[in-house]
């Protein structure tokens, strides 16, 4: 069965791209084409169960602002008019889907459809074009920032959009990478390191849990960092840790909802020692945080506080 992302390029494909060719021939070179943003189908996690509601074929069309103005209406028009009954028919088996959900929340329509290539950058990290300061790098949420890499782009004849998506997508710069982690770090090792053992022995067992749910939180927000990956929605993020080559033995761990145990602990530790980022002389994952932000060379970095940064 096609999975959300090869329904949508097999659709663009077959009746989105025709349509390009026929009625806007003198604007295709100015349209990229593809499936990103939210939705389980743009991480290519769609199944059975997420069919449920909001699920039909469909794609994304990217043209700049000003050709929005100028076609946008009419763009769209002609997307809506594109027939999807006809393409499940003709790829029933295929799509594993006999009709398009009969549950449309009105979401849909915004995130498939025509869009200006500034109105789908800023939604999605605040910002019309490229990172180009510290600032803009940390001002949006990691899970935005996973919705704005996702999927896949089918077609860019100009490459504007993908001249800014390919920034986003080549990940933070190593000074922030190692801030970053410092800042979860410090912070798994305050709250499950510390704050746990004290929460236990004074028997608060809602803040001992309080500790587990953040310490289980923080270290995945480093592991995510240490994989060169944005952190998604949290729906998804064990479902993205299937894909980690870094430290994918740590995931089971995190998925029983228990501390890491001493020895992976340890892992954790001399993966940061093999990047140099740490020397490895304590366990004690806040002391490996103040050892990390010794390693940044931009000395406005280097000088926040160990815990700004954290996801």
């Amino acid at each position: 069965m096609w999975n959300g992302l090869k329904i949508s390029a097999v659709f663009f494909e077959e009746y989105g791209l025709p349509v390009l060719e026929k009625d806007f021939a003198e604007h295709k070179d100015q349209i990229a084409a593809g499936l990103v943003g939210q939705t389980s189908e743009c991480f290519g996690y769609d199944d059975y169960i997420s069919r449920d509601h909001d699920y039909a074929p469909g794609f994304c069309l990217w043209l700049p602002e000003e050709l929005k103005k100028d076609i946008g209406d009419d763009l769209q028009k002609a997307y809506d008019a594109i027939p999807v009954e006809k393409f499940i028919t003709n790829h029933r088996f295929d799509v594993g889907m006999a009709e398009p959900s009969g549950i449309m929340t009105g979401a849909r329509s915004h995130r498939v459809g025509v869009h200006s290539i500034e109105e789908f950058y800023f939604e999605h990290t605040g910002m019309t074009h490229a990172p180009a300061t510290t600032e803009d790098w940390l001002a949006t949420p990691q899970m935005h920032l996973a919705e704005a890499v996702n999927g896949k782009v089918f077609r860019d004849p100009s490459g504007v959009f993908s001249s800014i998506r390919n920034v986003w997508e080549g990940y933070y710069p190593e000074d922030l990478i190692k801030k970053k982690v410092a800042a979860d770090l410090a912070m798994a090792g305050k709250t499950g390191q510390f704050n746990y053992v004290r929460s236990i022995k004074r028997g608060d067992i809602g803040a001992a849990y309080c500790c587990v749910t953040e310490f289980i939180y923080k270290i995945t927000a480093a592991l995510f960092l240490l994989n060169g990956r944005y952190m998604p929605y949290y729906k998804w993020r064990f479902r993205a840790m299937k894909e980690f080559t870094t430290l994918s033995n740590v995931v089971e761990p995190l998925m029983r909802l228990s501390q890491m145990s001493e020895e992976e602990s340890k892992g954790k530790v001399k993966e940061l020692v093999k990047r140099g980022w740490s020397s490895g002389y304590s366990d004690y994952l806040l002391d490996n945080a103040k050892l990390v932000m010794k390693t940044i060379s931009d000395t406005e970095i280097a000088s926040w506080n160990v815990f700004v940064g954290e996801d």
